[in-house]
């Protein structure tokens, strides 16, 4: 079992330690008596990762903070952060890939500002009325594209332009589910830990994550906060290359 691991992506850990946050205050009365005031008890973490390419750092840097958004249709098309849509088309029902989902017309787009930058990663569920089945569609800024974790060259009606997503009904593809916008470019080793945490299950309501492996029990609904990197030079695919080790904290929810 790995130590670490957040939505589904395993976190190379070198060392840790956990903190008990008590929420309330302990007092002494007057005559000396202890009271107590603690009214709950949650968990915190701290990390500090093994040395890491570059490219790795950028994107576990944004997984740990919980950068971007997610479209759930549950009950609404508001994203995960609150942000509606710049432009409505679309029709919400129930019975999608996870729940709430969203139909369009063919040719018609339903998109949202979520000022992904020029480097991104976003990942949706289609319906495809040609295979009968619900689709898992991974598309990257930089034009690589996966659908059920093979390459692919379709987007499964999905596009970014100048940071706004959207996703436009095609033929034999109108229905939508559990749209992801990512803000940073994630490495070609992490599609097939997407592909297999998406197909699963729903992305986590961001900035929140979900953490499991060895340091806890049980699954745990996490904040997390990138805090320092440390710069080092390490050998990494038979090179010397600049990365970093990171400090981060998780918080649980």
């Amino acid at each position: 079992m790995a130590f670490l691991v957040l939505n589904g992506i395993q976190v190379p850990v070198a060392e840790g330690r956990r903190r008990q946050v008590n929420i309330g205050t302990d007092s002494r009365a007057f005559s000396g008596a202890y009271r107590l005031g603690r009214r709950a008890v949650r968990q915190e973490w701290e990390f500090k990762t093994l040395p890491l390419p570059p490219d790795e750092v950028l994107a576990l840097r944004g997984l740990i903070a919980g950068d971007g958004h997610t479209v759930a249709f549950e009950g609404d098309a508001f994203t995960s952060r609150g942000l509606d849509q710049a432009s409505v088309a679309g029709a919400l029902f129930q019975g999608a890939r996870f729940g709430g989902g969203m139909n369009l017309s063919v040719g018609a787009s339903s998109s949202w500002a979520m000022q992904l930058g020029a480097h991104w990663t976003a990942l949706h569920h289609v319906y495809s009325g040609a295979a009968g089945a619900w689709l898992q569609v991974i598309n990257r800024s930089d034009g690589r594209r996966w659908t059920q974790g093979v390459p692919s060259e379709n987007a499964g009606g999905l596009s970014v332009a100048s940071g706004s997503l959207a996703v436009t009904g095609a033929t034999n593809a109108v229905s939508f589910d559990d749209v992801v916008g990512l803000p940073f470019l994630v490495p070609d080793a992490w599609v097939p830990h997407l592909v297999a945490w998406h197909t699963g299950r729903a992305w986590s309501a961001l900035p929140f994550l979900t953490a499991s492996g060895g340091f806890t029990a049980t699954e745990t609904k996490v904040l997390g906060e990138v805090r320092d990197g440390e710069f080092v030079e390490f050998s990494h695919n038979g090179a010397r290359v600049v990365g970093e080790r990171l400090e981060f904290t998780l918080r649980e929810v």
